[in-house]
């Protein structure tokens, strides 16, 4: 399953169950609509997250965007993606459901030429943000 497919998934689910808070959500959490309403320090690994996501999505696709992220290793970028989104509801307390309900509107901002461009432009500076976790 790609990740993209699992936050839709996840997403699913979380919309058909009763709504009990996750544990360590805050429901002071604030509503955020997009990762440009987060400080930096916030939003720049899970944007790093969604990047190698999408790229290895257009990459098994056979879509152009993904053919300069051919390199890319989907199972370190997995265990980017699971820490960034981890950090993301510890530091906010947003709930899973709020994280990929944020993650599925970032998606279809990038799920285009403009955003392949923004995903390309992102890329190295998101690899040096992966190799310095460790991965």
């Amino acid at each position: 399953m790609t990740m993209i497919a699992f936050l839709a998934a996840s997403s699913a689910l979380a919309m058909q169950a009763a709504p009990v808070p996750e544990p360590g959500s805050r429901p002071d959490a604030p509503a955020i609509a997009s990762l440009d309403q987060l400080p930096i320090e916030q939003a720049a690994a899970p944007r790093c997250a969604l990047a190698f996501a999408m790229a290895i999505r257009w990459r098994n696709a056979g879509m152009p965007a993904g053919d300069a992220h051919g390199d890319l290793d989907a199972g370190t970028a997995r265990e980017f993606f699971v820490r960034a989104l981890a950090r993301l509801i510890d530091d906010t307390g947003m709930t899973s459901a709020q994280v990929a309900s944020l993650m599925q509107a970032e998606v279809a901002r990038l799920d285009n030429e403009a955003g392949a461009e923004r995903v390309a432009a992102m890329m190295p500076a998101c690899r040096v943000m992966k190799e310095a976790a460790g991965l």
